[in-house]
């Protein structure tokens, strides 16, 4: 009886060993490069590529370390190599495939593989400083090592800041690899046995907005006090009272660029005496602002025009609800309104 026990637990351990060994193996090489002050640099540590294995990893994908690559990143001249062997392997070339798929294409069964780049640029005038602006592209491919069978293709368009361009360049490579990792997951999931311990699912990210300072056409100027920042100030406030990710301007995945086109005034005594008018008086202002939604990844964009009607009181030069902050508002609401639809998804 002991006998036949231990060797029902010995079959069952052998069935969910192999049951377990079950998920397709995969490996992940995308060379990038950073462009700075329009000078190329290879980057030894990819970070998209790192980004990617990790979303990989949480999604319970069996991911596998391919040693001769990083191996191979250790010299310029292997730097090199990787990249040539990645575009041949985009391009179908199957003995590419499979060098990088290591042991002659056995290590791993799918190849993730690709290229990334990044341009780093000054923003001027943003924050105190000299702010770095990464924009990054990433590239890749799924493909069946067996077979040479492309079972997913992605692009994907995004971008990082911070005060060094190193830095800047990375965190949009970074960004780039966990927004495209959950699409291109579900698309090798879509074209691959993959049992159901192998792929938990994931959540496509939130798509980002920034908001740079809108331009004043209107010829109304307020003495301290800068309208087209305070207008894009509260816009940002407002998209994220609906629930949208609101990021600097260009690390945007959309921009929210607006112009400040008509602004008019009307002003009724309380008091219809000389002077005496100057006291207390009602403001009624139409302000009228074309706002652009521009989708930084394709540069297609839509136009909306908002003309809000605010009224308030001026007592003694104070004015009580139609000061330009409560006018900045009034027209935050609806440009959030509108845009709203886009980081939902809709």
């Amino acid at each position: 009886m002991a006998r036949w026990v231990i060797c029902l637990i010995v079959c069952l351990s052998a069935g969910l060993g192999a049951f377990a060994q079950a998920c397709p193996t995969m490996g992940v090489v995308i060379p990038e490069t950073v462009i700075i002050r329009r000078i190329p640099r290879p980057i030894p540590d990819p970070a998209a590529e790192t980004a990617i294995i990790k979303e990989f990893l949480d999604y319970k994908f069996n991911v596998v370390d391919l040693v001769h690559v990083r191996l191979l990143r250790a010299t310029p001249e292997g730097l090199k190599e990787t990249e040539d062997l990645a575009r041949q392997a985009m391009a179908g070339d199957q003995i590419a495939i499979r060098k990088l798929a290591g042991l002659n294409g056995q290590a791993v069964d799918i190849l993730v593989v690709g290229e990334a780049v990044s341009t780093v640029e000054v923003i001027e005038g943003v924050i105190p400083g000299r702010l770095e602006n990464g924009r990054a592209r990433v590239e890749v491919r799924a493909i069946e090592v067996a077979t040479g069978r492309i079972l997913a293709a992605e692009a994907i368009h995004t971008g990082g800041t911070d005060f060094s361009p190193e830095l800047a360049g990375k965190k949009s490579l970074e960004q780039a690899g966990k927004k495209i990792a959950c699409q291109l997951a579900r698309a090798i999931a879509q074209r691959y046995p993959l049992p159901k311990q192998c792929f938990k699912g994931c959540n496509l990210p939130n798509l980002t907005l920034g908001v740079p300072p809108f331009e004043n056409q209107s010829g109304i100027w307020v003495h301290g006090l800068d309208l087209g920042q305070l207008f894009a100030t509260t816009t940002e406030t407002a998209l994220s009272q609906q629930g949208c990710t609101t990021v600097q301007a260009f690390a945007g995945d959309y921009l929210v660029t607006g112009t400040i086109t008509d602004w008019r005034e009307i002003r009724t005594s309380y008091i219809n005496l000389p002077i005496l008018d100057l006291l207390c008086r009602a403001i009624a202002c139409w302000v009228t602002v074309d706002v652009r939604l521009l989708d930084l990844a394709t540069a297609e964009f839509k136009g909306h025009s908002v003309t809000v009607n605010v009224a308030g009181i001026e007592i003694l030069g104070f004015r009580f609800g139609a000061s330009p902050q409560d006018i900045a508002r009034a027209v935050a609401r609806e440009i959030a309104a509108w845009v709203s639809s886009v980081c939902k998804g809709r």
